[in-house]
């Protein structure tokens, strides 16, 4: 498939010059690989030929779980952390099974920092520790004390907020988004629900890798359409509002 060819054909129209072509011109290609690439690997080769053809942004799916499928119903992985510098990991012959197979997909389609997540209260998982499976190139290996560190610096420079995210009613993102996601900076948007994170392919925004204070959003975008994104509830860049907020904001009746 001669994709630069077929990117061109999809924009054709579009004014780059503005945001608003190019934010057309991105949901177009957005649009047609959603129904049209099944692979992975191969929307996100797609979708970043795009982004670099329309100088923006890229946008990737990182669920490699889609791709596997769903665990068998009698898979059981349990993960225990025995001492500090020990991790027993347990499984029977289809939860085994179903980690080699998602294993197998991370070493053919990843690309480095790509990962698996796997939820200790979700299939297969049993117990209370949830297991994350990383790839990462060769480089990497030579210091993965230090990538660790470094890791843990970065997610301790972010301020925690004291909020409930139950309590969120609506958010405005400050930073320039891609055209994909189709919401506006420094617009707010009313939140109609906030979910846990389950690694299912959404559009996101990351500031670390931790999942912990990760959530999915749901937001009416500037299309009119009911949108999930995930967003980390201490992001710097994403303000969030509460009812209160949200009522201070529009003035007294």
């Amino acid at each position: 498939m001669d994709c630069g060819r077929l990117i061109d054909e999809l924009i054709s129209g579009c004014d780059l010059g503005t945001e608003e072509g190019k934010t057309t011109a991105y949901a177009r290609c957005a649009d047609y690989a959603d129904k049209n690439i099944d692979h992975r690997r191969a929307f996100n080769d797609f979708m970043q030929l795009v982004a670099k053809r329309l100088n923006v942004l890229p946008v990737r799916l990182d669920s490699f779980l889609d791709t596997v499928g769903d665990p068998p119903e009698g898979a059981r992985i349990h993960v225990k952390v025995v001492k500090e510098n020990l991790v027993n990991v347990t499984g029977n012959a289809d939860g085994l099974r179903y980690l080699a197979s998602l294993m197998l997909e991370l070493a053919r389609d990843a690309v480095e920092h790509d990962h698996a997540h796997l939820y200790a209260d979700e299939p297969p998982m049993c117990g209370d520790v949830y297991l994350t499976v990383y790839h990462e190139p060769d480089p990497w290996f030579e210091s993965p004390d230090k990538e660790g560190s470094a890791e843990e610096e970065q997610t301790l420079s972010v301020a925690e907020r004291d909020i409930d995210p139950s309590e969120i009613a609506a958010l405005c993102v400050l930073a320039k988004t891609p055209p994909a996601m189709r919401l506006t900076p420094n617009r707010p948007y009313r939140v109609l629900s906030v979910d846990a994170y389950q690694g299912h392919g959404i559009w996101e925004r990351r500031i670390r890798e931790s999942d912990e204070r990760f959530f999915v959003f749901t937001l009416v975008n500037d299309e009119g359409s009911e949108e999930a994104y995930g967003f980390d509830l201490d992001d710097p860049n994403v303000l969030l509002f509460s009812q209160q907020d949200v009522a201070g904001l529009q003035g007294p009746d």
